[in-house]
């Protein structure tokens, strides 16, 4: 039998409620003007209980306590009325210990104060209720439109504090400022609460305070947002004030043909707004709280009938069940349930909104020998038969070469069909169907492309694979994975040509390589001879047939078949420029083959890994980098650049030493070259090409990119550049490496 479950009402935005109760937007003497005021709404009520059976110990669903951890903030509470309880106050401190270790301010001045009051709320069912005490408005942020804040986050943005006050009084009302950044208050005659901190309730039908608190002074810090649906379903933002919470920038809708909508582009007082809201399909577009989850969007909690003071201000029970490391901000919490952590999705959605928190840890990488994941024209594992538009499929990744723990997977993924094709593969969402807006594979009508992608693991060990437009057949190998147990590191390189058929560079035989023939060349040399893994650039041209190109470990038995894998693709006519990373294999070497025909071969290494100390693998949520035609049509044969910020933006802190990014490019007037390499004080531009173009193609590679020079505000450049006419390009930055 379930356990009886303990309903969280948070907020629908802290100040919603308040003003309907009758608090105007009136700045008090001590306030900056645009302050308005919060206050304590954000409930915590008691369900009903279904059962008096006492859960056994061992079935508890219980955490372990809260590492010991330096505070980063500063924090000052009032506590009035907890001389009755002090273990209640106990357990109070201990949540505000918890935040103040992982909130991190950057003027300690100016310290987060906190009023919480131990008193009779009049209902034996309300637990508590807490959120911030008052909201502040800032500068424009985008668009024009000015942004509310609560005044915690204000004040760590700000380094002043917007509320001074000489003394929080116990006295003093919570219509009026105090001065408080949070107010709290906690039922001192609600029954079955546990007021101890070591997690061990007596029964199942305890309540753990502890627990509550923490949850409540997230509210308080600012998980919650303004949006509100009316009785005439529709749906509102900005309270009477027209002002948006920093909160409900992040939130976007994602359902069907609707991805990554921001609900702030819906009309304010729309019934399509309410219908948004009521959708279960409301998701947190930030980059770092889509970090925290594996690059995937948290969904917020969004019912079809809308919960004042509970809908779309917690994350979804169903995407963070109870037991989940996340689950503290969801609108439940089940008796017995004991929860010391706020969780990483929550702490990058706090990030997103401007305080500083624990960055995730990175991952180290371990290259595999190539292995077959999905082939659909023979059936292997997945469907068989050219896809056919917008369908998609769940492809397991974990549980054969790669561990079960595996975050993250390198994928080398060939497309092909008649007609220009489409299609993204990205990690399975636990439940809803939000994904990425671009695609990360483009083949053009009757061609073939092969491109290398990083793609975080999601539910299930697995990655979705959505075929968008056009009906192509894929092949997907698997060529590494990033995880906690894997070993080496990356390291990026400038590029090094080791190998070219045409004219024997790298000690080889000259003359296009001839299917059934196969070539070993050295990479140690150019890379260290501890190094695990290369990464390669592999440019296949003067093809006699349509043939895929190999790249694998060189094998200790010289007469060893090759792995199945294809690496690159080429045409008759054409120039295929594909990156590659591959296990070093026996003597340093790497082996290049092709299926048919003959065809000359380059290869350049841009990186390798090895046991290096930094040079791990962030992930991020997709965010687009740069969007924009790159040429001028005045000047066709002449080369044209941008600079783009990949450190510094989009979450990646200013330390981050290379950054992963999805080239995709449409419509070139002329057949050219986009190149991506860091950029330069001089202004030197890469000869070689990260992805080569035919007049009208449309198509998309992945490329990892050493950051270069800094702009004005210390951000990382990285520099893409195209060699003649002009290409409709956009860069989507997926990830990052560095310490």
């Amino acid at each position: 039998m379930p356990l009886p479950r303990l309903r969280h009402l948070g907020l629908a935005g802290a100040v919603l409620t308040g003003l309907v109760a009758g608090s105007a937007v009136v700045p008090t003497a001590s306030a900056d003007p645009g302050v308005r005021r919060g206050g304590p709404v954000a409930q915590v009520l008691r369900a009903p209980a279904r059962s008096t059976v006492t859960a056994p110990r061992l079935l508890r669903a219980t955490r372990t306590p809260a590492a010991t951890r330096p505070p980063v903030s500063t924090w000052q509470v009032t506590y009035c009325g907890f001389e009755s309880n002090p273990q209640a106050k106990q357990a109070f401190q201990a949540s505000v210990d918890t935040w103040a270790g992982l909130i991190d301010t950057p003027n300690d001045s100016v310290p987060i104060r906190v009023k919480a009051t131990f008193k009779d709320l009049g209902d034996p069912d309300v637990l508590g209720q807490a959120g911030p005490t008052d909201f502040v408005v800032l500068d424009p942020q985008s668009n024009g439109v000015r942004t509310s804040y609560p005044v915690a986050l204000a004040n760590a943005l700000r380094g002043r504090d917007s509320t001074p006050s000489s003394a929080i009084s116990c006295t003093g009302g919570a219509t009026s400022s105090d001065g408080s950044d949070i107010t709290a208050e906690f039922n001192n005659r609600a029954g079955k609460v546990y007021y101890g901190t070591d997690g061990q309730l007596p029964d199942a039908s305890y309540v753990d305070f502890q627990t509550v608190v923490l949850h409540e002074l997230g509210h308080g810090l600012g998980f919650l947002g303004s949006m509100d649906v009316d009785i005439e379903k529709r749906g509102r933002w900005g309270a009477t004030t027209g002002v948006p919470d920093i909160y409900d920038r992040f939130t976007v809708r994602s359902s069907g043909s609707v991805q990554r909508k921001p609900l702030l582009s819906y009309v304010n007082g729309s019934t399509a707004l309410g219908e948004a809201l009521t959708s279960g399909a409301v998701y947190w577009d930030g980059p770092l709280g889509k970090a925290a989850y594996n690059g995937r969007p948290p969904r917020l909690y969004a019912p079809s009938q809308f919960l004042p003071a509970s809908s779309y201000s917690h994350v979804s029970d169903v995407d963070f069940p109870a037991g989940d490391p996340n689950s503290l901000m969801t609108p439940f919490v089940e008796n017995n349930e004991v929860i010391r952590e706020p969780g990483p999705v929550v702490l990058g959605m706090f990030a997103d909104m401007g305080y500083r928190t624990p960055q995730p840890a990175g991952q180290r990488f371990e290259a595999v020998d190539p292995a077959r994941l999905l082939d659909t024209r023979s059936g292997v594992g997945g469907p068989i038969g050219p896809l056919t538009d917008d369908t998609f499929f769940d492809l397991r990744v974990t549980g054969g070469t790669v561990p079960v723990d595996a975050t993250a997977v390198a994928l080398s993924v060939t497309a092909t069909g008649t007609d220009a094709a489409e299609a993204t593969l990205f990690p399975t969402p636990r439940a809803g169907t939000a994904r990425p807006v671009a695609p990360n594979v483009r083949a053009s009508a009757g061609g073939t492309r092969t491109t290398m992608l990083t793609v975080p693991v999601g539910a299930d060990g697995s990655v979705r694979v959505h075929a968008r437009i056009g009906s192509p057949q894929l092949v997907v190998d698997v060529l590494g994975w990033y995880g906690p147990s894997a070993t080496s590191a990356f390291r990026g390189a400038d590029p090094i040509r080791i190998a070219d058929t045409r004219d024997g560079t790298g000690g080889i035989q000259a003359g296009r390589l001839e299917a059934g023939r196969t070539l070993d060349v050295k990479v140690t040399g150019a890379v260290p001879a501890t190094a695990d893994a290369v990464v390669l650039t592999l440019t296949a041209l003067n093809a006699t047939a349509q043939t895929g190109v190999r790249l694998v470990p060189r094998p200790a038995t010289p007469t060893a078949p090759s792995p199945l894998t294809t690496s690159g693709s080429v045409a008759p006519g054409a120039v295929t420029t594909s990156a590659v990373v591959t296990r070093v294999g026996s003597d340093g070497s790497v082996r290049v083959s092709v299926d048919e025909g003959a065809a000359d071969v380059v290869l350049h290494v841009t990186g390798w890994y090895d046991d290096g100390a930094d040079g791990l693998f962030h992930v991020l949520g997709t965010d687009r980098a740069l969007e924009g035609r790159i040429g001028s049509k005045r000047a066709s044969s002449r080369p044209s650049s941008r600079d783009v910020a990949v450190t510094g933006v989009s979450g990646v802190p200013v330390t981050g030493a290379a950054a992963v990014l999805t080239v995709l490019s449409a419509a070139s007037t002329t057949a050219t070259e986009l190149s991506l390499y860091p950029a330069r004080t001089d202004g030197a531009r890469s000869s070689l090409p990260t992805l080569d173009l035919r007049p009208g193609e449309t198509a998309a590679t992945s490329s990892t990119v050493r950051v270069g020079r800094t702009d004005g505000s210390g951000r990382g450049l990285v520099r893409i550049s195209n060699v003649r006419g002009v290409a409709q390009t956009a860069l989507d930055l997926t990830g990052w490496f560095g310490p």
